[in-house]
């Protein structure tokens, strides 16, 4: 089912399996504490890359193996390609695998993962923040906590259907249609949640002042604002920062604390 390499005294664990969603070899990190107590469940975050990113990207750009042994928890990094952590109109079903079968792969695989709705939490920036809060939104059974960076909907992104190249890849991700109207949009998505009464995640949601989509955040803040009634929702906004890893790299430090993953 998969093979795994052991780096750096069990600390950073690199893990291919093969997807039974997508039917081939899928690369994910997984960065453990370097002490682990027998019999011990971890807490765990799910790390989501931006648009050209991968599996290495949190590893790389921020200080997570020291976050992972001073906070004592696990991190676990997927990549999905560029396919923004949906199931494409034409493609694969990264969402799927993504969002349900790599949870239960890796909690299979390491014991030592807390399996508990209540100890998992995913966390994104960019591509990957709208991709944290669709899969919390359409799998709320398996992640308690959400960290959305720089995430706005892609529903409410501009779509010329001219025939151009954007227009060509967001009819690959999502189709031609309304997405505030099908489960490629988030509020959709949170919609649905409230419709179903379902136990929504508790929500984490932050921007930087000078993001170039900083207005497509507001729409998603302003959504999840005036519905408090059913969504625990928090935003944050730091001035003079944009679509960063600077930014990045600050909000996933206040999401840990917000999570209560403290030192």
């Amino acid at each position: 089912l998969s093979t795994y390499q052991k780096e750096a005294a069990m600390a950073v664990i690199n893990v291919n399996l093969f997807s039974m969603s997508l039917l081939h070899d899928m690369d994910v990190t997984v960065v453990l504490p370097d002490k682990i107590d027998k019999g011990e469940k971890l807490k765990c975050v799910w790390l989501y890359h931006g648009g050209s990113g991968d599996h290495v990207d949190w590893l790389y750009h921020v200080r997570l193996t020291d976050y992972v042994n001073e906070r004592h928890f696990a991190a676990v990094l997927p990549t999905v390609h560029e396919s923004c952590f949906v199931d494409m109109n034409i493609g694969n079903k990264y969402g799927t695998y993504v969002g349900k079968e790599l949870p239960l792969a890796i909690w299979t695989m390491f014991n030592c993962i807390s399996k508990k709705r209540e100890d998992n939490y995913v966390s994104g920036f960019s591509n990957g923040g709208y991709g944290c809060l669709h899969t919390a939104l359409t799998y709320p059974e398996y992640y308690s906590k959400v960290g959305a960076f720089s995430a706005g909907d892609k529903a409410d992104a501009d779509f010329p259907n001219d025939g151009g190249a954007k227009s060509v890849n967001r009819i690959r991700l999502y189709g031609d249609g309304d997405l505030h109207k099908n489960s490629y949009g988030l509020t959709y998505l949170a919609d649905k949640l409230i419709d179903n009464n379902e136990i929504p995640p508790v929500i984490y949601h932050a921007c930087g002042s000078l993001d170039p989509w900083l207005s497509m955040n507001h729409i998603v803040r302003d959504y999840f604002l005036e519905h408090s009634d059913y969504y625990n929702y928090t935003y944050d906004e730091i001035v003079g920062l944009g679509h960063e890893w600077d930014f990045w790299q600050e909000e996933l430090i206040r999401f840990l604390d917000f999570a209560g993953l403290t030192k």
